[in-house]
């Protein structure tokens, strides 16, 4: 996944687009984060995991409410899909991403 493309095409995109985009992303990403805890009892808990999916959900949303109140003191779009689509050392938390990423795309695109 080429991040300068991703973050370019995202800049073009307006603001209601944007947090559209990043609520479907959110959406996503939830999907795959079920596959870190089970309904019951009897499966572990993948605890990094769902804490990095909550960090994520943390920092999304209020991004989206920053982008429909248009907050001057919101981080750029630059920063944010950076936030999203970076190499990580956990390369299943990278690879999750992306994927979430890629069907986001797909959906609204």
């Amino acid at each position: 996944m080429n991040i300068d493309s991703e973050i370019r095409s995202f800049r073009d995109l307006s603001a209601i687009d944007k947090a559209r985009f990043l609520t479907r992303f959110m959406y996503e990403l939830t999907l795959d984060g079920r596959n870190f805890y089970s309904p019951n009892s009897t499966q572990d808990i993948d605890a990094p995991k769902l804490r990095f999916i909550n960090e994520v959900q943390h920092r999304v949303t209020r991004f989206i409410e920053q982008i429909l109140i248009d907050d001057p003191a919101r981080s750029s779009d630059d920063v944010m899909l950076r936030l999203l689509l970076a190499p990580r050392a956990e390369k299943t938390i990278e690879t999750l991403v992306h994927t979430a990423y890629a069907r986001t795309i797909q959906a609204v695109g």
